[in-house]
């Protein structure tokens, strides 16, 4: 056989399961997951390297309406995710709206690569309600192949992923072995303590929350992370540094856990929070924390 690698970009309304999809297929998280909209924030990559294939997958933030100028940015990358691509999976799960998914299949219109229809949580249906699902979206895109996967459970997903490869070009990796992500260090931790936020404190803190790392260094035998919890409001801050500083201390010490886990070597975690007033509308702050603002 041939080797085959090409570039998969992952679609979709935002909590169908796209990051969920990636971390199981990679077989570690190179991406974060919560059931909170707009948790994934820009596109990241996960590369997948079989014997026969790489996978370069593009895991991107959920299709949504934006509501400020961060939401702008991140619709901005969804679309360009679509350039220079060789399959697009477009996810979706059993709670769709028609209307809605229309609206967003016609961003499509252009594109002239194959596109899969993937039907998540199919653990959730029965055989007639999964095949009437399926047949009510194809009736609106010409899709190459529509199928139906759990995530949770880890059902189709091979068979999928067989398809997503059939459809790749011969080509030789563009990875070196063993590589997952291309996110830098500084991001992966960013990532994850900011998982753990959303985890404890997103009801009261809804979508302002950014984290910087200002730095990563091994002192003797321990990683030092210092990282910047930025927020909008003062209430804010007081939420995520809980009473008696509780709250941060929960977020650092879980956080803590899966970076250790990550590196494999003992992590001093230092956490702070600041304010940065409605950061999400003010071009300059996007700039200055690497969002990509025109």
């Amino acid at each position: 056989m041939a080797f085959r690698a090409g570039f998969v970009t992952l679609w979709g309304r935002p909590n169908v399961g796209k990051s969920t999809f990636l971390n199981r297929v990679i077989g570690q998280k190179v991406t974060i997951v919560s059931d909170k909209p707009q948790t994934t924030r820009r596109v990241v990559k996960g590369i997948l390297n079989l014997d026969q294939a790489q996978v370069v997958f593009l895991d991107t933030p959920g299709l949504h309406i934006p509501k400020d100028r961060l939401g702008e940015v991140m619709m901005r990358e969804i679309e360009e995710s679509l350039s220079g691509i060789d399959l697009l999976c477009y996810m979706t799960d059993p709670f769709f709206r028609e209307e809605e998914e229309r609206e967003y299949f016609k961003k499509l219109v252009s594109f002239s690569r194959p596109v899969l229809l993937v039907l998540n949580k199919k653990d959730l249906l029965s055989e007639e309600e999964e095949t009437s699902l399926l047949e009510r979206l194809g009736r609106h895109y010409p899709f190459a192949e529509r199928l139906s996967i759990s995530c949770s459970t880890g059902e189709g997903v091979n068979e999928l992923l067989e398809r997503i490869i059939a459809y790749l070009p011969e080509n030789p990796p563009y990875y070196e072995q063993g590589i997952v992500s291309d996110s830098f260090e500084r991001d992966i931790v960013a990532e994850i303590i900011r998982e753990k936020v959303f985890w404890y404190v997103h009801q009261e803190v809804p979508y302002g929350i950014e984290v910087r790392v200002e730095e990563f260094k091994r002192k003797d035998s321990v990683l030092y992370v210092q990282a910047t919890m930025y927020v909008e409001r003062e209430s804010h801050k007081k939420i995520v540094i809980g009473e008696g500083g509780r709250m941060i201390k929960r977020i650092g010490e879980e956080a803590r856990r899966d970076i250790e886990a990550h590196w494999g070597e003992k992590v001093y975690l230092d956490l702070w929070v600041k304010v940065e007033k409605n950061w999400r509308k003010r071009d300059e702050v996007l700039r200055r924390w690497g969002y990509r603002v025109k």
